[in-house]
């Protein structure tokens, strides 16, 4: 039988079919490849024995790991024989390979064993990272346990609230009449009484009631108050949170309650009063930085300094700063200065209710930086970057933290860096803290959404589904789902027990910016006191290009509100703490409004 030889036009396009097949099974491996090396000499070391250039002309370090990684993932791509290799080598004909293609092509096989050969896969931890993985693993276990036994009473309280519902007869309403009055006699009632049958029945059945009345504020909320922020359009919005309801009872908490920090576009931070119709303002920094503020967050109430509150903002002009937020001790009352105008004209600090004072610069990125984060601890701060890198940093080692005053400038800007997180083949983005404190999660513009272990530094999953960029992420209160955005407009929820996609909501019609779970200050121990801490982690919110911000039931995500103000894209969204979940968002406007 003979057989004829494929002629040049056609060889030619099988060859460009197959590059385009690997290009496309390198890139989705690449994506997933967890063990490339992170120090310069172990990447120069790997690309050498591959036969590849060190660096290029304009590579930085980022880059070069980016070849590598392309390079490992090629080799994996090859060896598996997803591709025809044959058809991809220039001399082939008919179907034939000469010996110089042959020992090309064998190349990636007869270095398969120096490539297994490479075992290292993490560095070695300073003394300062390992102190801090001990302290997150004491604060993490500690919260876990406390979460998951709160958890437990719950679903054990459902699975009796079910079994009391199938009684019938007299014994029916005796139950139900024990229910009512532990309502009734709450105060008077043992500890060891609260963790009776009838007791959690109680609890869920006004964490039902709070989220109904809850869901239907929401439905009703509307624009209550509207400022303008910035000369230039705001980019980042925060609000001051409480890990528990006891803390909010605390001099500082009372002092920093629903305080509003926006960021935006010219550098300049602003601190608003969430808790005034009109969206007081409380402070101002202007050029906090050389160019746009992407990021801002604030360290929870429960944590830091007795008399200060921390603030960290992330900017595109390569750092992150922090800020302390203090009492103004030459504050004067508005009324005070109506009364007294001539005498305070010219006392502009006095009008200023916080002053904010720089405590440290976060150097170490070697591109923009994304976003910013404080830990539930609020002892460290992580930060994204476009140079594929999140960073871990030490707040209380990092310039003088404890009352904002340092005459030492060497002290005053140093920062102390714990960890440089490398694992992403594109630029990272978003950043988000498990409740807990021992998760993270960080996002990318590959789709990927990567989940790491704080206590030993590891991956512990990474998520794959969304079509476009993934901008941000947040991890629900309840510490089993994370909820991640990004370009594509869906929303979607991934269940952390059994890692994968539980959910996926068409939220807008334009890229996300940014997602805020409600508020969940300690679910178990407060759900019938009548406090006014009752979000219990019952709403997500989140903001779009398409000039919206939205509000979605967490038991079944769907739609309760969708929110209409901004002329433009809405830049951020936080949820203020108290009764009600009022809602906050900045846009592209130069614009600050409150919904409730």
């Amino acid at each position: 039988m003979q057989v004829l030889n494929l002629s040049t036009t056609s060889l030619t396009e099988r060859q460009s079919h197959a590059a385009l097949l690997l290009d496309l099974e390198t890139k989705k491996r690449a994506a997933t490849l967890t063990d490339v090396p992170t120090l310069h000499n172990h990447v120069r070391d790997a690309l050498r024995s591959r036969g590849l250039p060190v660096r290029l002309f304009g590579e930085n370090n980022a880059n070069i790991r980016d070849r590598l990684r392309n390079s490992m993932a090629r080799e994996l791509v090859l060896r598996e024989g997803g591709v025809d290799v044959q058809i991809l080598q220039p001399g082939v004909i008919g179907g034939e390979v000469s010996g110089d293609q042959f020992d090309i092509q064998t190349k990636g096989e007869e270095e398969e064993e120096d490539v297994s050969t490479m075992t290292t896969k993490y560095t070695h931890a300073s003394e300062a990272l390992v102190r801090a993985r001990e302290f997150i693993a004491e604060f993490s276990l500690k919260r876990s346990k406390d979460r998951l036994y709160r958890e437990r009473k719950l679903r054990l309280g459902a699975r009796k609230r079910v079994r009391l519902s199938r009684l019938e007869g007299a014994d029916q309403h005796v139950n139900l009449r024990r229910v009512h009055n532990f309502k009734d006699d709450y105060n008077n009632v043992d500890y060891d009484d609260r963790e009776s049958d009838e007791y959690v029945v109680m609890k869920l059945e006004n964490m039902d009631n709070s989220c109904r009345s809850l869901y239907g504020t929401i439905r009703s909320k509307s624009l209550e108050g509207s400022q303008y922020g910035d000369q230039r359009a705001l980019s980042a919005i925060a609000t001051s949170r409480s890990n528990s309801v006891i803390d909010t009872y605390s001099s500082k908490a009372q002092m920093f309650h629903n305080i509003i920090a926006t960021g935006g576009w010219s550098g300049s931070i602003k601190l608003w009063d969430g808790n005034s119709f009109d969206l007081d303002l409380l402070s101002t920094k202007n050029i906090a930085h050389e160019d746009r503020i992407m990021g801002i967050a604030l360290q929870p109430l429960n944590t830091g300094h007795v008399q200060n509150s921390i603030l960290a903002t992330a900017s595109i002009d390569l750092t992150a700063k922090l800020w302390a937020l203090s009492p103004n001790s030459n504050y004067i009352n508005t009324e005070d200065l109506e009364q007294d105008s001539e005498d305070n004209a010219n006392n502009e600090v006095g009008k200023e209710k916080f002053q904010i004072t720089e405590i440290a610069h976060l150097k170490g990125h070697a591109a923009r930086l994304c976003n910013v984060a404080f830990h539930p601890s609020g002892r460290y701060v992580g930060t994204t970057s476009f140079d594929h890198t999140w960073r871990l940093w030490d707040v209380e080692r990092s310039g003088s933290i404890g009352n904002g005053d340092n005459n030492n400038e060497n002290d005053k800007f140093s920062s102390t860096e714990l960890l440089l997180q490398d694992g992403h083949w594109k630029e990272a983005f978003g950043i988000g803290f498990h409740t807990d404190g021992s998760l993270v999660s960080t996002t990318d513009f590959g789709g990927v959404v990567q989940v790491w272990d704080l206590r030993s530094g590891k991956s512990a999953c990474h998520f794959l589904g969304h079509a476009k960029r993934v901008l941000c992420s947040e991890f629900s209160p309840n510490g089993f789902q994370i909820a991640s955005a990004g370009d594509d407009g869906t929303i979607k929820i991934w269940d952390l027990r059994q890692r994968k996609l539980y959910a996926s909501i068409p939220a807008h019609s334009r890229l996300i910016t940014q997602l805020k779970f409600a508020h969940c200050n300690d679910v178990y121990n407060n759900t019938i006191r009548g406090e006014s801490f009752d979000q219990n982690g019952e709403f997500l919110a989140s903001s779009s290009f398409d000039g919206t911000a939205k509000v979605w039931s967490t038991r079944d995500w769907k739609l309760l509100s969708t929110m209409h103000g901004h002329e433009g894209k809405v830049m951020g969204v936080d949820v203020l703490d108290g009764k009600g979940g009022a809602i906050v968002t900045c846009g592209y406007d130069k614009t600050l409004k409150i919904w409730k």
